[in-house]
């Protein structure tokens, strides 16, 4: 005997039937999912909610867009800026493209003032003439009012401090030899 024939039309019937009546009992007992009694639970009241999940009350008690309500709850909030500014962020690389994202990365942004950190000074450069473009960019996908002005800065020059304490002085002088 087959593993496909001990699966008969009339077993899964019976598995079927067996499986309603244990429902069946289990609701008339007032047992849920879980394994307990939420009606007769001690401590507990039945309340009905007032209204299904996902409507909301007012105009038209439909439901709404979930970018809807995100973007109401946001706006309740004052969190505009911190969603423009984290969606700047995550989206560098579609905005400016792989390659510049590659050497360019954004550093800081506040009060519409965009910095940017360029790998080398080649890029910085090619960046700073492309200023104007990049603006654009970041406008189409952000939203005209959310980036003034762009600052890019070139790579950082190397610290030569090598601990906590700091020696007042002239610094490295003879170096390179």
């Amino acid at each position: 005997m087959t593993s496909d024939d001990a699966h008969t039309p009339d077993s899964e019937e019976s598995d079927l039937r067996a499986a309603t009546r244990a429902f069946q009992r289990a609701r008339s007992s007032g047992v849920s999912a879980a394994g307990t009694s939420s009606a007769n639970s001690p401590g507990r009241t039945s309340k009905r909610r007032s209204q299904p999940s996902g409507t909301r009350a007012g105009k038209s008690g439909d439901p709404t867009l979930m970018s809807t309500a995100l973007a109401e709850f946001l706006s309740h909030q004052g969190w505009e800026d911190d969603a423009a500014r984290a969606g700047l962020f995550e989206q560098w690389r579609e905005i400016v493209g792989e390659d510049v994202a590659e050497h360019v990365h954004v550093e800081s942004w506040s009060d519409g003032q965009l910095v940017l950190r360029a790998d080398s000074t080649a890029w910085a450069t090619q960046v700073r003439l492309l200023t104007a473009s990049l603006l654009e960019r970041v406008r189409a996908a952000l939203g005209p009012d959310v980036v003034e002005s762009v600052q890019v800065k070139g790579p950082q020059a190397p610290s030569w401090r090598a601990g906590p304490r700091v020696v007042k002085g002239r610094g490295p002088r003879d170096t390179y030899g």
